[in-house]
Parts: structure tokens; C-alpha cells; sequence
């Protein structure tokens, strides 16, 4: 072997030592890691797709169908006449709705529960918010269970009543989780629900569990969370190409 031979060979050699191939690797299970970890879901929260009112039949179904969100989250309200009605606030356009009948507010453009899931046909995340007195905690837990339980669909059910959801949880297998905030239920981060759905501001150490992080809708905020945590925002199509592009790193 001549001497230009012997000069390739510590070249190639230098070229692959130790230290350059721990560096390789490294690099390649980093680029893996961030596209494994921005695997996160993206729920749609109240049902926003940019162009119909939150909490509505249209706006819910139109997530559901959209290729950049895992799901949908809602709020329901229990009714009068006991029924299930979709809305955030406890009043709407002057009716408080627990003192007011079903048929009165699906007139004034509300839709029950009942008609979102008649339309939902995938098996996406439906991410039922409850909101509910202390008084209503049994019958709300009856009449949603014997409704749910009419349609093959993907629910996690949560709220910030905690006795809620203890209650729940006894007669269901649903996935259920309690709702967190800074200042609301931080005493109950430890749990034995399914999941938990925390605000995105609440930096300290959480359980490892299946976890959703409200409402995040800039960059800035994704970046506050854990990159194995789902997301709940107003903005689906804009967090999914924000995430995308991490992807892409």
C-alpha cells in the first residue's frame, strides 16, 4: 500500500471516530425527538373554526371535519326541562338558562347535545366541558350518561367542578378530567382522574399524564408548554402550521 493509500485511510478514519459519529446520532435522535414530541393534539376550543359562531352545530361539525384538528371542546348547560344545551355563558340573549326551557333557546339559535352528536360520524376527540350547580350534579350525570352512551363516539368529559366529576366517574367509563387554573383546583393536580386540562400559564411540575393545555393561540404561548401535551385553542388552523414548522427543525 503506498503512502497516498495510508493518507486516505487516517482521512476516512479521522472522519469516523467516536467522538463525530456520538455527534451524528445525536443529532439524528434530536430531529426525532422533536418530531415525536410535536405529535400533540389540537381541539378545537367551543367548536371555533374561523367562520361560525362558538358552540354551534355548525362550527363544532366543521372542526370535526377539519384535517388539522384532533377534536372539539363544548360547553353544555343543563336546562329546565333538563336538557342538555350547548352554550358557555349561563345566560343567553337575556335567558338564564337553567330557568329556561330547551325548545325556547334551540328558537333563539341554540343546539342541544343530542344534535351535535346526531352529526358527528368520526372518531375524534368530543371534548364535553360541563357546567353544572352543585344541586344538578346527579341529574346532570343521569341525563348525560343516558346520552352519550346512544352514540359510539370518542367523549372526554371534564369540568372545574370537581365533586362533578368525582360523581361521574363512579357510574361511567368515559374518560374524564378535571379543569385547572392558577387558582382554581390546583389543590386536586394530583387525581385519579383520566387527564387533566390546565391552563397554559400554570408552569409547575404536573403529573404524567394525558394533559391539554388551555387556551393557547400564539407561538409564544406553545412555547410555555411541554411538547408532549395537547393544546385547546381558538386558532386550530394557525397553531397546526405553527406546529408543522417545529416539526420541520
Amino acid at each position: 500500500m503506498g503512502r497516498g493509500h495510508i493518507i486516505s485511510l487516517r482521512i476516512l478514519f479521522s472522519i469516523f471516530t467516536p467522538r463525530s459519529l456520538k455527534a451524528t446520532a445525536f443529532y439524528y435522535e434530536y430531529k426525532n425527538y422533536n418530531l415525536i414530541n410535536y405529535n400533540m393534539k389540537i381541539i378545537a376550543h367551543r367548536g371555533n373554526d374561523g367562520i361560525h359562531r362558538e358552540n354551534s352545530l355548525e362550527a363544532i361539525i366543521n372542526s370535526l371535519k377539519s384535517k388539522y384538528t384532533d377534536g372539539v371542546e363544548l360547553d353544555i348547560r343543563l336546562t329546565k326541562d333538563n336538557k342538555l344545551i350547548i352554550n358557555h355563558d349561563p345566560f343567553y340573549n337575556g335567558n338564564y338558562i337553567n330557568h329556561t326551557n330547551a325548545i325556547k333557546l334551540q328558537k333563539l339559535g341554540l343546539n342541544t347535545l343530542e344534535e351535535i352528536l346526531n352529526n358527528a360520524n368520526n372518531n375524534k376527540i368530543i371534548m364535553i366541558e360541563v357546567k353544572v350547580d352543585k344541586k344538578d350534579i346527579k341529574i346532570m350525570s343521569k341525563k348525560l350518561i343516558k346520552t352519550l352512551n346512544k352514540y359510539n363516539l370518542n367523549y372526554y368529559i371534564c369540568s372545574f367542578n370537581y365533586q362533578f366529576i368525582k360523581y361521574f366517574k363512579q357510574f361511567s367509563n368515559i374518560k374524564c378530567g378535571l379543569i385547572i387554573s392558577v387558582k382554581i383546583n390546583n389543590k386536586y393536580l394530583s387525581n385519579n382522574f383520566d387527564f387533566n386540562s390546565i391552563n397554559y400559564i400554570y408552569n409547575k411540575k404536573i403529573p404524567n399524564k394525558e394533559t391539554f393545555r388551555w387556551t393557547v393561540n400564539t407561538k409564544e404561548e406553545l412555547n410555555k408548554i411541554n411538547k408532549n401535551e395537547n393544546i385547546i385553542t381558538d386558532y386550530s388552523l394557525n397553531m397546526y402550521k405553527i406546529i408543522k414548522k417545529k416539526e420541520q427543525f
